[in-house]
């Protein structure tokens, strides 16, 4: 874990000293001038002279994160830049399709590199954020709160969010048929299994808080789920996509209760948040040393990543196709049906930030979130979720005239009408996924 200390230092100070400087409306000279020596590594003299290459706001946003150091070259430069994602969970699924269409290698200074740490959860990509390994981060909104108050980060982008299906109690098949299991009241003491810390366990939660049920839930992780359905030693198991759609395509398991079946968490801790069903938001985080030196890298990555949610909601076949070559163990209909459970929409918007406090204001009574930082959790979200790097991103991404998230219609809401339904594999059975030539979508 980082020094509670310093991340509340760095967040506290950087903060105060950008709202003073970005007050006074002349940011650059204003903070050039604050620094008369040299840093180690890249001289300052050197640094300030290649910030001339970006634009005032996007050095106003950097400096929220303290002054320059100079680590990871000039402003422009190439870099390697290291990635922690999780090609098994849908709603991040922005992270394989910029690593396997190389989506970022438009955006990105000429020479530079990508190096992709794959997981199968987010502590893993937590410790190596911690540690300096990865840059960026994907994980959904439950383990990425615990990031930001634990590793000196904050979340740069949604990486999109469900309509309420991508979360699912799964059932064993043979309850089911036998009528051992008819409604919630039956799972009562029974076996469930879920990774602890996840959002499907704030999804167990929050469902045995509103049925009033309470089974014996099990901290396992998506794979000992699967396995103890198979050999009946759970009567469900709480996961997330592709896995639901996966398990009943294998007949190992029954899509029993989405998310859509049931009211969000913030219906408990934050009901002003607009009314919606119980829903996932994926986030990217970025920690502050890159924040900091090189927002030119954080900037370019986003607009890939925008670049990337272009082709998921508009040429989703080619999006699938791209997915699948990267866990080609999931069958192409299973992958593609779950991208329609999705709105690919990345801005952080005023009701994203509320439905994060509800997350982060559970997460805190369950001590989950114990940091000095998340002491407050609606303080804590409105400093953490940082939307500004991907507000510019849009912004010079439509003055060339490419699609960006601003035209869709903003969280809670879906982008058709079948989102609101449950979807099942066997719509794309017999589907070909296959390569095509791709061209931004223009506007």
């Amino acid at each position: 874990m980082a020094n509670e200390k310093e991340i509340e230092a760095t967040v506290g100070l950087s903060r105060r000293a950008f709202l003073k400087y970005a007050g006074m409306g002349a940011v650059v000279p204003a903070i050039v001038g604050m620094v008369p020596t040299p840093f180690s590594g890249l001289g300052w003299k050197a640094y300030a002279q290649s910030e001339k290459k970006i634009s005032d706001e996007l050095i106003a946003l950097s400096r929220k994160y303290g002054e320059p150091k100079g680590k990871f070259g000039k402003i422009g430069d190439p870099v390697t830049l290291t990635v922690g994602y999780q090609p098994y969970c849908t709603p991040y699924w922005t992270s394989s399709l910029n690593k396997q269409a190389q989506i970022w290698e438009k955006y990105l200074p000429k020479g530079s590199k990508v190096v992709w740490f794959r997981s199968l959860s987010g502590p893993l990509i937590n410790n190596n954020m911690l540690a300096g390994k990865n840059q960026v981060g994907y994980m959904a909104e439950t383990p990425a709160l615990r990031s930001g108050d634990t590793v000196t980060c904050d979340m740069i982008e949604a990486t999109g969010y469900d309509m309420g299906e991508t979360g699912v109690l799964c059932l064993r098949n043979d309850l089911l048929k036998e009528g051992k299991v008819k409604e919630p009241k039956d799972l009562e003491g029974q076996r469930i299994g879920t990774p602890f810390g996840s959002f499907s366990h704030r999804h167990c939660l929050t469902w045995a808080y509103q049925t009033g049920v309470h089974p014996n839930f099990l901290d396992q992780s998506t794979e000992l789920e699967v396995t103890n359905l198979r050999a009946n030693n759970i009567a469900a198991a709480v996961t997330w996509e592709p896995y639901p759609s996966w398990l009943e395509k294998r007949n190992i398991a029954t899509r029993w209760m989405t998310g859509q079946d049931m009211p969000c968490t913030c219906k408990k801790y934050n009901p002003q948040a607009v009314d919606h069903t119980f829903r996932v938001v994926g986030a990217a985080l970025a920690i502050f040393d890159w924040l900091r030196d090189r927002p030119d890298i954080i900037l370019a990555y986003l607009k890939s990543e925008e670049e990337c949610r272009d082709m998921l909601n508009n040429d989703p076949d080619l999006a699938a196709y791209y997915i699948y070559s990267d866990i080609s163990e999931v069958p192409p209909d299973v992958v593609r049906v779950t991208l329609d459970m999705m709105v690919w929409d990345g801005r952080i918007t005023e009701q994203v930030r509320q439905h994060l406090k509800g997350v982060a204001r559970m997460w805190r009574e369950q001590k989950i979130l114990s940091g000095k930082r998340s002491e407050n959790p609606d303080k804590y979200v409105d400093s953490w979720a940082e939307n500004g790097f991907l507000e510019l991103a849009i912004k010079e991404l439509k003055a060339g005239g490419q699609w960006t998230s601003d035209t869709l219609p903003g969280f809670p809401k879906a982008i058709r009408k079948d989102q609101t339904t449950r979807h099942s594999w066997k719509t794309y059975e017999s589907i070909n996924l296959v390569e095509k030539p791709w061209e931004p979508t223009r506007i």
